[in-house]
């Protein structure tokens, strides 16, 4: 599962997921994320941590606590210190900074399958 709200990261993610052999759901809101991980159980998910409707990053222990084996992977354009660190503490799994290319995209989503 991806909850970004640009759609060309979206794409990105689901072209290399579903590659990977991923069935793929997409959201574009924080709202409709957790509307969604209230249902269901992925795999994955990929979380922005700045959505137009709030921080994935304050966000982040709320789905841990919900999906405790669930692997977040957080995703920002803002690769600053204290942001990656608090992801970081909070339960994510990895902290994917934008831009990233398909090569490190693949190398990522392999660590996750082994």
């Amino acid at each position: 599962m991806i909850i970004d709200d640009e759609p060309d990261i979206c794409r990105l993610l689901q072209l290399s997921l579903v590659r990977h052999g991923y069935n793929v759901k997409y959201v574009n809101s924080l709202t409709e994320g957790l509307r969604h991980l209230e249902n269901q159980r992925p795999d994955i998910l990929f979380l922005d941590i700045n959505l137009p409707d709030g921080s994935g990053l304050e966000a982040l222990p709320n789905i841990k606590r919900q999906c405790p084996n669930l692997p977040v992977i957080t995703i920002s354009a803002y690769d600053n210190g204290p942001e990656k660190q608090q992801a970081l503490e909070t339960g994510a799994s990895y902290f994917l900074a934008k831009p990233f290319s398909t090569k490190n995209l693949d190398d990522l989503i392999n660590n996750f399958k082994s």
